[in-house]
């Protein structure tokens, strides 16, 4: 006779196995992608900054005819983004961010509001202070490679936007907060790097759900 019970615990463990798996898959291709990148495994210098942002400047494309169009939840993955050489600038920020943590430098993503449609890029940590970073291919928002680490976070009028009637207004990094009235002066409030890096990873975060459905299980079954 089949238990029932066991074979929910073993279906909800597998599941939750193949996700993590997944993750593990990720970061072994991200560390091979930054290789190819700048030649090396860790991010020094501003130099290995230029490099990537160059690269997903020329390799990462959109249609900007779909901008307004309704995406996934957790979107794709950088995986997925790199590989398919597909997606906006919230894809693009996603495969910059986990390429930078991957390369050991400390990023998250930053949303700037304006007036008709809004931009998300990053901002990471160079020598002590939190810099702007875009590898989003934009010609009226493009950052050069002579900007790279140079515009703190909080200088949003002084990144790039030829944008005459749509200027930055606001930025934020927590864009939850930044659209619930009560929670919104925390909106810029920096996140720890581990909730960075679970947010930016959906396969990890499907299998952090599963593993949780199967602790709940666990607990109601036995």
């Amino acid at each position: 006779m089949i238990d029932f019970k066991l074979l929910i615990i073993g279906f909800l463990g597998l599941i939750s196995f193949y996700f993590l798996y997944k993750e593990f898959r990720e970061i072994l291709f991200l560390k091979r992608k930054l290789k190819e990148i700048i030649g090396k495994s860790r991010i020094e210098v501003i130099e290995d900054l230029v490099k990537i942002k160059n690269y997903l400047q020329s390799n990462i494309t959109y249609n900007a005819n779909l901008k307004n169009q309704t995406r996934p939840l957790l979107r794709h993955t950088a995986t997925q983004i790199l590989k398919s050489n597909y997606g906006f600038c919230g894809e693009n920020a996603r495969a910059a961010i986990k390429l930078f943590m991957i390369g050991g430098a400390r990023a998250r993503r930053v949303y700037l509001f304006r007036k008709e449609w809004q931009h998300v890029l990053i901002e990471h940590k160079f020598k002590g202070k939190w810099y702007m970073f875009d590898g989003h291919y934009d010609p009226s928002s493009l950052l050069t490679d002579e900007a790279v680490s140079t515009i703190l976070s909080e200088e949003i009028s002084l990144y790039p936007n030829d944008y005459k009637t749509n200027p930055y207004l606001d930025y934020c990094r927590v864009k939850l907060f930044y659209k619930i009235g009560f929670f919104k002066p925390f909106a810029k409030i920096k996140l720890p790097q581990m909730l960075i890096y679970i947010a930016e990873s959906p396969f990890l975060i499907k299998g952090c759900l599963t593993g949780l459905l199967l602790i709940i299980t666990l607990t109601i079954i036995l």
